[in-house]
Order: C-alpha cells, then sequence, then structure tokens
C-alpha cells in the first residue's frame, strides 16, 4: 500500500476543508504571513520538514492566499512572490524527493475567464482575465507549470468555481452565500452589486476537497514533469436570484437585499463551466444546495450564540 505525507499551506475555507480530507500524515506549517522574509523561511521549513519523511509520495496543497478581485496589484505582486520563492526551494529539493513530489495549487475560474466570451468555459477555453487578481492566478499557473517541467515532479491545478461553506472567512468581503446566510441571523441587509440573473457555479467546500484530493493523488501516476489543470465545481449554474430563493424556502422568510451597492469590476456576468478533463471525479460532488446552505446557517448560528462549529 502506497503510504502519503501531505503539507497543506493556507488553513482557510479551501485549505481547512483539505485537511480534513487527507487527516492521515499532514505535516502542519504554522505561517507568519504578515512578514515576507519570515513567510518564506517558515515555508521553506515545513517543506524540509516534509521532504524527511520516508512516505512513498509528498504532496503539497496550495490553498493559501488573501487576494481578491478588488485586491491593489502591488499586494497581489507579493502574494506572487511568496509562491514563486516557495517554487525555487522545491527546485533545490534532491531529484529523488522532487520524483516523489505531487503540487496542487488552488485557481480560479472567475480569475480565469471574467472576460471570456461563448459559456460554457472549458479547460480548453482561452483565459480571459478581467482583473489584477485574475492575472495573478494565472502567473501562478505559468510558473507552477515551467518550474513542474524543469524540477521533474508532477502538478495539479484546480480553476474553481465558487466555493461555499462554513468555514467561509467573511472578512475576505467574497462569500455571497455564506454573507446571505448570514443576514438571517444578524438581520444586516445584504448588498448585492451584480444583476440577479447573474449565473455562477457554486460548489461546496468539502466536495472540493474531495476532488482535489483525488486528482493530486491521480496525478503521481503521470509522466514526470507533467501539470494537469482541471476546472472543477459542480457544473452546475446557478443565478443570484435562484440564491436568494433558495434561502427563502429554507428559513421561510426573504433576506433583507440591497441591490446595486459595490463595485462589480471584474465581475463576469455569465460563468457556467463544463470540465473535460477527468470528469469522473466531478461525481465526487454530493452536496446539493439546500444541504450546504443549511449546513452554513447551523454552523453561523451556533459561532453567533456562542456554541461553537456543530
Amino acid at each position: 500500500m502506497t503510504s502519503t505525507a501531505r503539507l497543506v499551506i493556507g488553513r482557510g475555507l479551501l485549505g481547512a476543508a483539505v485537511a480534513r480530507s487527507r487527516k492521515d500524515a499532514v505535516v502542519d506549517a504554522p505561517v507568519r504571513w504578515r512578514d515576507p522574509a519570515l513567510a518564506d523561511e517558515d515555508l521553506a521549513d515545513a517543506l524540509h520538514r516534509l521532504a524527511d519523511r520516508r512516505e512513498d509520495h509528498i504532496e503539497v496543497y496550495w490553498c493559501a492566499g488573501k487576494g481578491v478581485t478588488s485586491s491593489p496589484r502591488e499586494a497581489l505582486d507579493a502574494e506572487f512572490e511568496t509562491f514563486a520563492s516557495f517554487l525555487r526551494h522545491i527546485q533545490e529539493l534532491p531529484p529523488t524527493d522532487r520524483d516523489r513530489l505531487a503540487v496542487f495549487l488552488a485557481s480560479s475560474v472567475g480569475g480565469a475567464y471574467a472576460t471570456a466570451a461563448h459559456p460554457p468555459f472549458t479547460e480548453s477555453t482561452e483565459p480571459s482575465p478581467g482583473s489584477a487578481y485574475g492575472e495573478l492566478k494565472l502567473r501562478m499557473e505559468h510558473a507552477l507549470h515551467d518550474a513542474t517541467l524543469l524540477g521533474g515532479w508532477r502538478s495539479f491545478i484546480a480553476r474553481i468555481t465558487n466555493l461555499y461553506g462554513p468555514g467561509q472567512d467573511l472578512a475576505k468581503g467574497q462569500g455571497l452565500v455564506s454573507i446571505i446566510v448570514a443576514s438571517y441571523i444578524t438581520q444586516r441587509p445584504v448588498s448585492i452589486y451584480v444583476p440577479l440573473d447573474t449565473l455562477r457555479d457554486y460548489i461546496y467546500e468539502d466536495d472540493c476537497a474531495r476532488v482535489i484530493a483525488a486528482a493530486t493523488e491521480r496525478v503521481h501516476s503521470e509522466a514526470a514533469g507533467t501539470t494537469v489543470m482541471k476546472i472543477v465545481g459542480a457544473m452546475t449554474a446557478m443565478s443570484v436570484g435562484a440564491i436568494l430563493g433558495e434561502n427563502t424556502k429554507l428559513r421561510r422568510r426573504r433576506a433583507r437585499v440591497i441591490l446595486g451597492q459595490g463595485n462589480s469590476a471584474g465581475q463576469a456576468y455569465d460563468l457556467r463551466v463544463r470540465s473535460e478533463v477527468w470528469t469522473d471525479l466531478d461525481a465526487l460532488v454530493r452536496t446539493t444546495l439546500p444541504e450546504g446552505l443549511d449546513s452554513i446557517y447551523r454552523t453561523q448560528l451556533a459561532t453567533h450564540t456562542g456554541r461553537g462549529r456543530p
């Protein structure tokens, strides 16, 4: 039986879900993100502790990132430099370690296809970013692809659709689904700055983590230097209005909504997708929208009342 040690970098919505899905042999990686030099030191240390493990395979899951569509270019450039430095650390590993390594990178459907035409978008659709954030994600993809080819390991890139779940960090200004749910608990109105018929593909955090874990495990069987890119989502688009409607059904009252406030720059109207790569893994997406919405509500209510996550 093949043994694997794993390093999950970033413990936000996605990173926490990936860590839960890969509980066995996960290397702890506390990173002092506020100081780039210290963060680089921590990342290099975690990587070397991973490489010191004697498992047959080692895996790195890059789930870190504070950038959003509205982030200034300077902050995004700094984020790229941190990732690029980490790739250089990987390239310095001995060839035997690189040969048993698979690297995962979280990328973004919204970032890649913000101004692309003719949805549904597939892996063969030419990327067309509409913001510095989208450009960052594509730069990271290209950097990983080139480093993988040169360094002789294997990599998996997931262009993820709209990720949602109880682990959403509302402070980032992302996560419309969680913000809508939170309005039922806080009684605060929801500001929506895109049209209600805006189409998005929503994938629940644990479903996304299952697909990513399975794909990263599979990529070990590819030739050294290979990078596989897949769109990861539910493959079912829903409008913002439909999301509001589902919450109305579950909570039996409408959310308070304020339309047209905020900055919608870099936001696409229609982000329908259809993956053409490793499509059998799409069956791992099992959580229905009502189930996902109810999980978020119960978690937020427990947190709001001081009971912690249920």
